[in-house]
C-alpha cells in the first residue's frame, strides 16, 4: 500500500506532465526554499555571535573602566540584531507561480552565490566576537570600533542582496 509521500510524488509528477511550466516552477520553488534555509542558517550564526557578545558585555561591566565602552558595545549589539532580522525576513528570491514578475534562474544562481559569499563574512564576524576579551581593556575600544565597521559593511552587503533579486541581467 503506497504511503502519503508516494501519493504526493505521483501527483506532482502528473502535474509536471499536464501543466506547462510546472516542472520549472517546482525546481525554482525548491531553490527558493534552499535560499531561505541558508539565510536562516546565517541569521542563526549571527544570533550565536550576539549571544556571545552579550556575555562579553556582561563581563565587561564588571571590569574597572568597562562602563566606558557601553556606547560602542550597544551599537555593536544593535548592529547584530539588525543583521539577524534582515536575514530572517529578507525576500525569498522567487515569486509565486501566477505572479506577473518573476525572479529568473540566473538571478537565483546569483542570489545563492551572494548568500554563500555572505556566509564567509558572517563566519569572520562571529570569530571576531568569540575572540573578544574583557581582560585586556586597552584593546576593547579598538575591537568594538572594528566590529562596528564590519557590521556597517555587512549591512551594505545585505542591501546588495535586494539589487541581485531585482537585476534583470545577472
Amino acid at each position: 500500500m503506497p504511503d502519503i509521500s508516494d501519493k504526493l510524488r505521483s501527483f506532482l509528477e502528473k502535474m509536471m506532465r499536464v501543466i506547462p511550466g510546472y516542472a520549472g516552477y517546482a525546481e525554482r520553488e525548491a531553490r527558493r526554499n534552499s535560499d531561505k534555509v541558508l539565510r536562516l542558517h546565517l541569521a542563526g550564526m549571527l544570533q550565536q555571535a550576539k549571544t556571545t557578545f552579550d556575555a562579553f558585555v556582561a563581563e565587561l561591566t564588571t571590569r574597572p573602566g568597562g562602563l566606558d565602552f557601553m556606547t560602542p558595545a550597544g551599537s555593536v549589539a544593535k548592529g547584530l540584531e539588525k543583521a539577524v532580522d534582515r536575514l530572517k525576513y529578507a525576500d525569498y528570491g522567487y515569486t509565486g507561480f501566477f505572479d506577473a514578475e518573476r525572479v529568473q534562474e540566473p538571478q537565483l544562481d546569483a542570489l545563492y552565490q551572494f548568500d554563500r559569499d555572505l556566509a564567509g563574512g558572517i563566519t569572520d564576524l562571529k570569530l571576531k566576537v568569540e575572540q573578544l576579551s574583557a581582560d585586556s581593556p586597552g584593546t576593547v575600544g579598538d575591537q568594538l570600533k572594528e566590529l562596528q565597521a564590519d557590521l556597517r559593511r555587512l549591512d551594505v552587503k545585505i542591501d546588495g542582496r535586494h539589487g541581485v533579486i531585482n537585476s534583470k541581467a545577472v
